[in-house]
């Protein structure tokens, strides 16, 4: 069994829209500060996976940088990284997915460090990471795990449930594993 493969097997659908979905890419994007140009971004998948390491499976999975200690960068990955182009200027989104039975660490404060981690990357990216200039952050859960995470939400720029991704887009919510989320 792979690493993190239940949320792999939320992620991965998720991303995969994001390449074959323009609809899906402008609704997730409209979810962000990023909202003004959710019609005209483009995913940079191709040259994401370009850039990424011949052992790395996807363009989009676990990004992390040792080089960088910084807090928010040292020991820390991002589970999905997106980047797109609009304008010629290019942004990430930082996406954390918690499958519904995953939990925040206790002992780290993983949701503020996805911003750190995102600032830090947009003004000095690792090797693998294409260059860009600002990011922001995504988390997506379940939305019974709302109350649990009410603390975590805030820190992230945007968050999504499954339920709402499910709702309006029937083909990704197939490919999730369960269909009571």
């Amino acid at each position: 069994m792979r690493y993190g493969g239940i949320e792999w097997e939320y992620a991965a659908p998720i991303a995969d829209a994001l390449v074959a979905s323009s609809e899906f890419r402008g609704w997730l994007l409209k979810k962000t500060r990023f909202a003004h140009q959710a019609d005209q971004a483009i995913l940079l998948h191709r040259e994401m996976k370009a850039r990424r390491s011949a052992n790395a499976e996807t363009w989009w999975r676990s990004y992390f940088t040792e080089k960088c200690r910084c807090q928010g960068c040292s020991g820390q990955e991002t589970d999905m990284l997106a980047i797109f182009m609009s304008g010629g200027a290019r942004f990430a989104l930082h996406i954390e997915i918690k499958q519904p039975k995953d939990r925040f660490p206790t002992h780290k404060d993983q949701a503020r460090n996805y911003g750190l981690r995102a600032a830090c990357w947009a003004h000095s990216a690792p090797a693998s990471v294409l260059e860009h200039e600002d990011a922001d952050t995504v988390l997506v859960y379940a939305e019974k795990r709302r109350f649990d995470y009410s603390d975590q939400l805030k820190k992230f720029g945007a968050a999504v449930t499954f339920e709402e991704i499910s709702s309006t887009f029937e083909e990704i919510a197939k490919q999730f594993p369960s269909p009571e989320i």
